[in-house]
C-alpha cells in the first residue's frame, strides 16, 4: 500500500496579532519596523484572500496564557517570553491575543491558542487539520525565526508538507530572516503571496517538484558541514 500525504491544503496565520504585530505589542516594539520595512501585512492580506476566495481552510494561532501564566514554569529560562510575563503581558481574553485588525478572522475561521514558538504543542491543531484532510499547510507569521521556524520543523516531522509565505512574514533582523531562509528549505518550499495568490490548484502538492527557492545550505551541503564539525 502506498503512504501518502493527506490531499487537502490549509493556510495557517501564525502570531498575527497584537502582542507580535503591533507597534505598541510587547514584541512588536521590536518586531514592527521589520513587519513595515518587509511590507508583510499587505502580502500576508493578499494571501489571506486568496485562501478565502478559494475556499481553503484558515486558521490563526496565537500566543497567550491564562492568568499567572499557569502554562510557564516560575523558574524557566525562556528570554523570548520573560518579557511577557514580566509585564503581565499576552492573557487570552486581552487587546494582545487579539488578530490584527488588518487580518482579523472572518466567518468560521478558527483561533488556536498556544503557549509558545509551537503551533501543534498543548494544541488541538493536528485534530483540526487531519479532520479536515490537510496534509500540505501553508504559513504567514510573525516571525519567522520563532513560531514559523518551530511549526514548519514540526509540521514536516509529524508527516505534513510545509510551505512558507516568505514575504508574509518578518524576523527581528535582516540577518535573522535571511538565515532562516536558508535553514528552512531543507524542511519546506518557500513561495511569495504573489506565487501564492497565482496558483491554479492549491489543494496540489508534488513532492517530485523543485522548489522555486534554492536555499544557499542546500541538503547535501548541510551534511556535509556537520560531517565536518
Amino acid at each position: 500500500m502506498t503512504k501518502q500525504v493527506l490531499p487537502e491544503s490549509a493556510l495557517l496565520m501564525l502570531h498575527w496579532q497584537n502582542s507580535v504585530a503591533d507597534p505598541n505589542g510587547i514584541w512588536g516594539r521590536s518586531l514592527y519596523p521589520q513587519i513595515k520595512k518587509n511590507n508583510s501585512i499587505a502580502n500576508a492580506q493578499k494571501a489571506l484572500r486568496a485562501a478565502r476566495e478559494r475556499r481553503m481552510l484558515t486558521i490563526f494561532v496565537n500566543i497567550g496564557w491564562r492568568a499567572g501564566f499557569p502554562e510557564l514554569p516560575d523558574n524557566q529560562f525562556y528570554p523570548l517570553l520573560q518579557g511577557a510575563k514580566d509585564e503581565n503581558k499576552g492573557i487570552i481574553g486581552t487587546w494582545d491575543v487579539d488578530v490584527i485588525d488588518a487580518l482579523k478572522p472572518i466567518g468560521s475561521e478558527l483561533i488556536v491558542i498556544n503557549f509558545g514558538s509551537d503551533s501543534f504543542e498543548g494544541t488541538d491543531l493536528d485534530k483540526i487539520l487531519r479532520v479536515n484532510n490537510v496534509g500540505n499547510i501553508y504559513v504567514s507569521g510573525q516571525c519567522i525565526e520563532h513560531v514559523v521556524e518551530t511549526t514548519v520543523k514540526r509540521a514536516t516531522n509529524m508527516g505534513y508538507n510545509a510551505t512558507i509565505i516568505k514575504d508574509a512574514m518578518s524576523g527581528f533582523t535582516d540577518s535573522n530572516y535571511d538565515a532562516m531562509l536558508d535553514i528552512l528549505p531543507l524542511y519546506c518550499k518557500v513561495t511569495t503571496a504573489d506565487e501564492f495568490a497565482g496558483r491554479v490548484n492549491l489543494a496540489t502538492y508534488s513532492a517530485a517538484q523543485p522548489s522555486q527557492y534554492v536555499s544557499n545550505l542546500s541538503a547535501p551541503r548541510f551534511s556535509q558541514v556537520l560531517r565536518q564539525r
